[in-house]
């Protein structure tokens, strides 16, 4: 019924989601699987299996979580049973087969909220930070700290590193206050010692009415940041009321919480920041006021080589 399993690694500069692909080929409407409300209120506490059924498959599983073996004890659970599993055994959520490009295309539409409305995307700059993860939209500029594998996969690499990345960390971008019209950020902010810090920086660059888009994964489906050994993974541990509480104290007074938690899987949320004021996209300068060749040397101001 399957094909094999794999990791799937995304994040700044790596994070795991364990998946497993179904044989044949996957459908074009995977946005379908995304739920159109948004989930802040996660029915988290609510028992999908008893305790007993979760101690007797954990007791069950190899470490390897993406095993043969894991895949044959676990996919007869529907994937919320799946979910509620991986946070009632601390392990990492099993995903199967299109769900795993579904998690992907949901966390994609999420972030893309952040642009602007009312302008198509090619009128708009956009900036893709931790673009090795997923480059997401080619109309977006992308940045990365890495351009090829430098570090290793077990040191916290990522694995779709970008040849073409503007190179840059996260905290210190090399553009000018209120110029970039939205950012986008999967998995990477997990990686940022100072988060707070980095959000406020975004938002000094990002234009009025600019947005910024944000994924980031759940610990309580993935794993405990702070048994995370590897120098360039998790940092903390987030979840959505953690990022309502930093909104709360650290961004409110400049930007409005504009989405959060908009699909429906568990490993991973979104959130949306909108920077307060009205957003003036570029506009190209007005052909009426440029000097042609022919008056700039009317006027004298002509170079002209010899």
């Amino acid at each position: 019924m399957y094909r094999k399993a794999f990791h799937y690694l995304s994040g700044w500069w790596s994070y795991r989601l364990i998946a497993l692909r179904y044989a044949g080929h996957l459908r074009n409407d995977l946005a379908m699987a995304i739920s159109s409300s948004q989930r802040n209120l996660r029915k988290e506490d609510q028992p999908l299996l008893a305790d007993s059924v979760v101690a007797d498959l954990k007791s069950r599983m190899v470490p390897e979580i993406a095993s043969n073996h894991n895949v044959g004890l676990l996919s007869s659970l529907s994937r919320q049973e799946r979910e509620y599993f991986a946070r009632a055994s601390k392990t990492v959520v099993l995903y199967l087969g299109e769900e795993v490009p579904a998690v992907m295309k949901a966390e994609e539409i999420a972030v893309m909220a952040a642009a602007p409305t009312g302008h198509p995307l090619t009128a708009l700059n956009g900036v893709n930070i931790g673009c090795g993860q997923r480059t997401v939209s080619p109309l977006l500029l992308q940045v990365d700290i890495m351009r090829e594998p430098v570090l290793g996969i077990e040191s916290g690499e990522h694995g779709d590193l970008n040849a073409s990345a503007f190179l840059a960390t996260p905290n210190d971008l090399p553009f000018k206050g209120e110029s970039i019209d939205y950012i986008v950020s999967l998995h990477t902010l997990e990686h940022i010692e100072d988060p707070v810090e980095t959000v406020n920086h975004w938002l000094d660059i990002v234009k009025p009415g600019g947005g910024i888009g944000i994924v980031v994964p759940d610990w309580r489906y993935t794993w405990d940041a702070r048994n995370d050994h590897a120098p360039y993974s998790h940092k903390w541990n987030p979840t959505p009321a953690l990022i309502e509480h930093l909104f709360s104290k650290h961004w409110s007074d400049r930007a409005a919480l504009e989405q959060l938690c908009s699909y429906d899987f568990a490993l991973s949320f979104d959130f949306v920041l909108r920077k307060q004021g009205r957003f003036v996209p570029f506009t190209p300068p007005n052909a009426a006021t440029i000097k042609s060749g022919a008056e700039r040397y009317e006027q004298g101001i002509f170079l002209h080589g010899e």
